[in-house]
């Protein structure tokens, strides 16, 4: 926050981390309420985290030379070496467990950083507490954490936090409403419009009515990672019944379902289809999935018990070889052709105990390009009698956990922002979404909200631009239990501006996008000039 925005009173919103020039990596948002207190007439200043996570690909920041990145937040935690500041942030707020969203907590740990009290949903604090043991984090350095649901309204200073379900890949995600006393700001996390789930609860549209009945908000920030495409996710229920029915259009056969390790959610669709089909299930998809099932089970998900009509066994138990793989679904991992994964040590050849016919029908939620990691590995004649159901197919299969442009308009009708901000995306992805606002009649910013840029609230003067730094970022080194770290800049990992083509690029599709729309109202306001003038005669 600038030194001259520092004590006037409203909310701010400034992303970290997520809000980059290319990806959607190291998720991280700060808000912060100043407020003038009523007994001293001096302002006061409320800070809270949502989201701590960590560059996925470090390799790709500063040409791989840190074993981690993060964002650099000094400004509101005590950092070994920095200057204490002014206002701490009072409390962490996790939308759910995915690396790129908690795994930072883990290094500012590493770091001997005191973190504020951490609050998320039961699923999520699991997948975390697994994250400390994994990092060899002893649970004596263990932040406090405290486990809320969807409806908890959460207290801290002048601010007041109140937890939404959301739809993602995995259990226990949250969207949140921010807000002190005058300003509200609805921040969406990963999310998009789906009521049905396998496993728990998708997301509540009419929680969210209420807020639209209750005024609405001054700012939502909302998941853009796919809003770029037409119509909406995929419903987990049209998961559901394109599983059951490709599990049905290939009895007699060993059917093999390839997941991404951590989608928990999808996982549950598939097993429930499994039995609707009236087929057992083998869960073979290596140490990262035998990790998530883990957090699953002690959040209290018993897959067993949801689907009790049929088996569920690992792969690597004796029970799985009393099964019959043709009456059975084998679920895996290795779609992005994880090397650890038993499916893709099966393909290459290596040692592995994972059972595949030689006829099986491999589900693979991928395009059918041949460039894709795990086509790569099929396209060898040793394969040449495997059935390969891909998103291409007349099946569908293919379920993103982020919303696309009808979730956007669904989940926006209902929360009423007066001002939309594209957070969880690139920059080119941030232009899209800002089209598709401003078609649908909602404001937007002047400049793309990317990691550094503060946003202030209030609702005489709308949302600004109040702030732009260059953000920074932590790097770690890890060398056994020592870890070094130091505080770099940006390098352009967060902004293209520095790309004048580009600018230039971004300026001209707005000048072009204000064009139409004028051109669309003018027609419009002639049409209504020629009836009227039929009319009057």
């Amino acid at each position: 926050m600038s030194s001259d925005e520092k004590l006037q009173k409203g909310l701010f919103w400034t992303p970290r981390g997520g809000n980059n020039a290319k990806d959607i990596w190291a998720s991280c948002h700060t808000f912060s309420s100043v407020t003038e207190n009523k007994q001293t007439g001096l302002s006061e200043r409320t800070t809270v985290i949502v989201d701590l996570g960590q560059h996925e690909f470090p390799k790709d920041f500063l040409n791989g030379s840190f074993d981690k990145v993060v964002p650099a937040l000094g400004d509101c935690l005590n950092v070994p070496g920095e200057k204490q500041p002014e206002d701490q942030a009072r409390a962490i707020f996790l939308t759910h467990g995915h690396s790129d969203h908690v795994a930072g907590i883990y290094e500012y740990v590493k770091m001997g950083v005191p973190l504020p009290t951490i609050y998320a949903s039961q699923h999520t604090l699991n997948a975390l507490k697994k994250g400390f043991f994994e990092n060899g984090i002893n649970s004596e350095q263990w932040p406090e954490m405290q486990e809320i649901k969807a409806g908890d309204v959460i207290q801290v200073g002048d601010m007041s936090v109140e937890a939404f379900s959301a739809s993602h890949s995995i259990p226990g995600c949250f969207s949140f409403k921010i807000s002190n006393e005058e300003e509200s700001i609805f921040h969406s996390g990963d999310t998009k419009a789906d009521e049905t789930s396998y496993l728990g609860k998708g997301v509540n549209l009419s929680s969210y009515k209420k807020i639209g009945r209750n005024g609405g908000v001054d700012l939502m920030t909302f998941d853009a990672t796919a809003t770029h495409m037409a119509g909406h996710a995929s419903y987990e229920s049209e998961i559901f019944n394109s599983y059951r029915q490709i599990f049905k259009d290939n009895t007699g056969k060993q059917v093999i379902a390839a997941l991404p390790a951590a989608h928990m959610e999808r996982l549950a669709s598939v097993i429930s289809a499994a039995q609707a089909a009236g087929r057992d299930v083998i869960i073979h998809g290596g140490a990262s999935m035998e990790s998530n099932l883990l957090a699953l089970n002690l959040s209290g998900y018993d897959l067993q018990k949801k689907c009790p009509d049929i088996r569920i066994v690992s792969g690597t138990s004796k029970e799985a070889e009393t099964i019959d793989p043709k009456k059975s679904v084998t679920i895996t991992t290795g779609i992005y052709r994880e090397i650890q994964s038993p499916f893709v040590q099966h393909l290459l050849g290596k040692q592995s105990d994972f059972i595949m016919q030689k006829d099986a029908v491999i589900v693979a939620p991928t395009s059918n390009d041949k460039n894709e990691k795990l086509q790569i590995l099929l396209q060898s004649k040793e394969f040449e009698n495997l059935k390969v159901i891909t998103s291409s197919s007349k099946y569908k299969i293919y379920g993103s956990g982020h919303a696309q442009a009808d979730d956007f308009r669904k989940i926006a009708r209902y929360i009423a922002p007066r001002t939309v901000a594209p957070i969880h995306c690139s920059s080119q992805k941030a232009d899209t979404f800002n089209e598709l606002a401003f078609k649908n009649g909602y404001k937007t910013l002047p400049i793309y909200p990317h990691n550094g840029v503060t946003v202030g609230i209030d609702r005489k003067n709308g949302c600004r631009i109040v702030d732009r730094k260059e953000p920074q970022w932590i790097g770690l080194i890890h060398r056994g239990k020592e870890t070094s770290f130091q505080k770099v800049g940006d390098n352009g990992y967060s902004t293209a501006f520095h790309d004048q083509d580009l600018v230039k690029a971004r300026q001209q599709a707005a000048k072009q996008l204000i064009a139409d729309y004028r051109n669309k109202k003018n027609l419009v306001n002639q049409v209504s000039l020629i009836n009227r003038r039929k009319n009057e005669r």
